[in-house]
Order: structure tokens, then sequence, then C-alpha cells
């Protein structure tokens, strides 16, 4: 009786291994640069002195506060 493919595999793995070549280390990564803003820039991209609306009716109204 021949044996399984799963036996057969065994017996090929086992002849045929080999060394896979080994990744070479990588240069080291360089430091991302951290953006440094400003408190006014950020005051801006969040948007802290644009007007405010609200819903009502009619539409929308720019609100007092």
């Amino acid at each position: 009786m021949n044996p399984s493919l799963k036996d057969q595999l065994k017996v090929w793995i086992k002849k045929n291994s080999f060394q896979r070549p080994k990744k070479k280390p990588s240069e080291k990564k360089t430091a991302k640069k951290t953006e440094k803003l400003s408190k006014s820039d950020l005051i801006y991209l969040m948007g802290m002195n644009r007007p405010r609306y609200a819903r009502g009716k009619g539409g929308a109204w720019r609100s007092n506060k």
C-alpha cells in the first residue's frame, strides 16, 4: 500500500529541508517630526472663533452667545 499524501510530504520535507535566508536588519527608522502648533493655530483649527448657528423657525439663525 502506498503511503498517504501527508506521509509523502513529511518524508519529502525531511529530505529536502533547507535553511531559509534570514532577513537583514533594516536601517533604524527615523523619528517622525512632530508638528508643534501654537495656541492660536489650535483655536483656529477647532473653529472656536466662528459664528454659531441654531435651528429655528425659518431656517438657521445666528445665536447670541
